[in-house]
């Protein structure tokens, strides 16, 4: 009985070799297969850069800021984006939508555009300069209209003046899949985490105390005014614009002097640019913020 039982044991184990081999001949066929598709998708990607790199050095652009009327811009303020700072390929490449047909061709391709910048910051008089494809061209075209407004260049008085920027924006299939693929990935951890999005808005090296210096610094007044009052104190309110200029002043709760709360008022209208809020999700942007500054007048 036990050598039938191991005679039938054994041709168990005889009869799902095959199957066995053909699972590993299965799984082994997949990995070559994957590989085979990976040396693929690297080779596109190296083949994307060359693109790139040779497409860059084709001609010599003037790629970014430049001034209207050609002078030397070693003394201008450059014009900066909530998000992007002042690079803007990070804008195009990260909300750059292919479009659909020359994508599904692998078509790949450049664009070189001229703009301009207002003193809002803002885009306009859109100029292709170069052109492989006019769909690549409505695209870039399409990222500039919707570029949110930038903090604007500023002349060495500070003085908001307009200027032209030029950018150069590459079409590559694959890695623009690949930005997708990584977006999906992104997307998905976000929806786990708290993210916060916001930068607030600052004067100067950021620190509260740095606001209230630069008030007391300026405040004259006459402390007997105080009577046997030790102090008073007010509250003031500076809404910071988009552009980080201070665009309205108001008492939230005098200190209970008219001249001396006008002072501070005045002194709060007449502070330098702040830092603007910023918010940098999506295409990022700048907004308005309120601020309440407390002033403490002593009696010594």
């Amino acid at each position: 009985m036990r050598t039938i039982f191991v005679f039938i044991y054994s041709l168990l184990i005889i009869s799902s070799l095959p199957a066995q081999e053909s699972g590993i001949r299965d799984k082994s066929a997949k990995l070559e297969s994957r590989s085979v598709a990976d040396k693929g998708l690297s080779k596109l990607r190296q083949n994307e850069n060359r693109l790139d790199s040779m497409w860059r050095k084709e001609k010599n652009w003037n790629l970014g800021f430049s001034r209207i009327d050609g002078k030397d811009t070693s003394t201008i303020e450059l014009p900066k984006w909530a998000k992007w700072d002042y690079d803007l390929d990070r804008y195009f490449f990260s909300q750059m939508k292919y479009p659909p047909q020359l994508l599904a061709k692998n078509k790949s391709g450049y664009s070189v555009v001229m703009f301009s910048i207002d003193t809002m910051g803002l885009p306009g008089d859109i100029n292709i300069q170069k052109s492989i494809h006019k769909d690549f061209d409505n695209e870039v075209v399409r990222l500039i209209k919707e570029l949110p407004h930038c903090l604007p260049s500023r002349d060495e008085n500070g003085k908001r003046m307009r200027c032209l920027y030029t950018v150069y924006v590459p079409f590559l299939p694959q890695r623009y899949r690949d930005r997708i693929i990584a977006d999906s990935i992104e997307a998905e951890k976000l929806k786990h985490l708290w993210v916060d999005w916001q930068i607030m808005s600052k004067f100067q090296d950021g620190k509260e105390s740095t606001i209230r210096n630069y008030i007391y610094q300026r405040l004259v007044y006459d402390p007997s005014l105080l009577g046997d009052q030790k102090q008073a104190r007010g509250d003031y309110s500076a809404k910071i614009d988009s552009y980080g200029e201070v665009a309205e002043v108001r008492v939230l709760r005098s200190c209970g002097i008219e001249a001396w709360d006008n002072q501070v008022l005045q002194i709060l209208k007449d502070m330098p640019r702040w830092t603007p809020y910023s918010y940098i999700g999506g295409k990022g942007e700048y907004r308005s913020s309120n601020w309440t500054v407390p002033v403490t007048f002593s009696n010594n």
